[in-house]
């Protein structure tokens, strides 16, 4: 196995900075540092009184959901080692999309499950995996679709053809079979022909068969590659985690004044030292969301009731309460209010996040304390591009970089067709261009001095031969690449495997091609990579 680093840079200023430990960062806007204070975290854990979770209620509506997505025997080891008083816990999650997403979902998953292990090894005592899937979210159109590598190259998207009009939470979306059908068909056509690919197809056919929406079938694929590792999952809409939920709600909603306060006490500290808000949001909002007639709304706080914008709904305090308390299972946690939620459940030691997430975290500060809570330690998810052998010997036969290839593309790609120009035609038709253009500009002189009724007609027609020999540069230049044609794919190949749609490949591609190729335990390699804390990126060869 081969890795090595390669810098990628964090866009985001404040996460750029978290993850550089800069002191005034951690010590305003976030509660530990992420690498020393991993004993004050459990330290705190230890001695907290803060509101939690009913553990047996917690463990078996957890359990349920395991039998519900098959997970492994594993899974509910994990589940008996948090009923030990000094059980940690390792948590992250993501929307689940269509075969998971792309792949930093498993990149996700895998560092929860490693950082996991690595901190059991050092504090000694145990650290459960879990992973949560955002369910209850209800932007369907971010998570219906996923992207594949196909034989010309190019980057294809695979959308589900069935559509959600309303603001429905994912988890609450059934999918028909036609619906499945019709995707994994696509999929399928578009797969290599390997041993791998019958058993495969085979597989992710049964899972769709057996999910009712895109975070079950999500949830299932997760479960079946991790499951040995004893990651649990939960879905963020379960109705059952709901009435565990319950009394965590109605804190919020008591101390929902104190709440708003501390959420703008984080965002002007944000502000105040030069960063942008990363999750803007309604300076009404009760960071709270009510499933109305199967939509999700977001309720708004005005000091007296809380509503939504549209005035479907109203409820002063103790009707919101008393409706909880009747329908746990119709409240909803936004980005703002789950990791509190999360803080709930479990005795978090640390939270796995991406760069976007750890911004926004930064908001959270004074609510977590508000709660009585102190935000857990943030480990920047790792993060990795995979080069397969082909592309290797790609990447040699041009005297190429990845970072050439994410970062200067075009540059290299037009100096290697240049390279290729025996005839130097740019510099032929330079020469032409202004010699003919010189000319012209001699002759016009003269015409408009002795034939002035000519008028414009010299300009318009020097316009038009320049027009012409630029046009046959063109020409010629097309020439050359479609001569050059195999080479050309080779460096769209580069681009699309590498830096697809100008983006990361690991925000891009699903996992799926590459199990197909290297079977379905292609991770594994990743896996046994070392952990790192710090979010570098890095080069894993397949």
């Amino acid at each position: 196995m081969n890795i090595q680093t390669m810098p990628i840079p964090v866009q985001n200023a404040l996460s750029r900075h978290y993850i550089e430990q800069k002191t005034d960062v951690l010590h305003t806007m976030y509660e530990f540092h992420p690498d020393q204070d991993w004993a004050k975290r459990v330290e705190w854990l230890d001695q907290a009184s803060c509101i939690r979770a009913d553990q047996a209620q917690l463990i078996t509506a957890l359990s349920d959901y395991q039998h519900n997505i098959n997970a492994h025997e594993q899974a509910f080891a994990s589940l008996e080692r948090l009923r030990d008083p000094k059980a940690l816990v390792v948590v992250g999650g993501q929307q689940g999309g269509l075969l998971m997403g792309p792949l930093l979902m498993i990149y996700k998953a895998i560092s929860i499950i490693r950082m996991a292990q690595e901190a059991e090894r050092t504090l000694g005592r145990p650290v459960v995996p879990v992973f949560w899937v955002a369910g209850e979210d209800h932007d369907y159109d971010e998570v219906n679709h996923t992207y594949l590598l196909t034989s010309e190259p190019a980057v294809k998207r695979i959308r589900l053809s069935q559509s959600s009009e309303g603001r429905t939470p994912v988890s609450y979306l059934h999918l028909t079979d036609e619906t499945w059908e019709e995707a994994l068909n696509e999929v399928e056509s578009i797969l290599p022909q390997t041993e791998f690919k019958e058993e495969l197809m085979s597989d992710i056919r049964h899972i769709a068969a057996e999910s009712d929406s895109l975070t079950e079938q999500c949830a299932r694929i997760v479960a079946k590659l991790f499951g040995e590792y004893g990651l649990v999952l939960l879905d963020s809409a379960d109705p059952a985690l709901r009435k565990v939920e319950q009394a965590m709600f109605a804190e919020l909603i008591h101390k929902q004044e104190k709440l708003k306060g501390a959420v703008e006490k984080s965002e002007e500290a944000v502000l105040q030292a030069g960063y942008e808000l990363q999750a803007v949001h309604h300076k009404d909002s009760a960071n709270l969301f009510y499933i109305h007639k199967g939509e999700r709304v977001l309720l708004l706080w005005d000091g007296v009731s809380y509503r939504d914008r549209e005035g479907q709904v109203q409820f002063t305090s103790d009707e919101l309460l008393a409706e909880l308390e009747q329908h746990p299972e119709r409240f909803s946690n936004n980005v703002l209010t789950r990791p509190l939620m999360q803080e709930y459940l479990f005795p978090v030691l640390a939270t796995v996040l991406g760069a976007g997430e750890i911004a926004y975290w930064a908001q959270l500060k004074e609510s977590f304390r508000a709660m009585d809570m102190r935000m857990p330690l943030l480990w920047p998810r790792m993060s990795f591009t995979l080069i397969e052998g082909t592309l290797q010997k790609l990447l040699t036969k041009y005297a190429v970089t990845v970072e050439d290839i994410c970062f200067s593309y075009e540059e290299k790609r037009e100096a290697w067709l240049a390279d290729q120009d025996h005839i130097h035609l740019d510099e032929r038709f330079k020469t032409l261009h202004d010699r003919v253009d010189a000319e012209y500009k001699e002759l016009l002189q003269v015409l408009n001095e002795s034939l002035p009724a000519l008028g414009k007609l010299g300009d318009t027609n020097h316009a038009k031969v320049l027009e012409q020999i630029e046009f046959l540069h063109h020409r010629a230049k097309d020439a050359l690449s479609k001569q050059h044609e195999t080479g050309l794919r080779h460096w769209e190949r580069l681009k699309t495997s590498i830096w697809p749609l100008d983006r990361p490949q690991e925000r891009v591609l699903n996992p799926i091609q590459y199990a197909c190729r290297h079977g379905q335990q292609w991770f594994l390699p990743i896996m046994e990579a070392p952990v790192v804390w710090n979010g570098e990126h890095r080069l894993v060869s397949l």
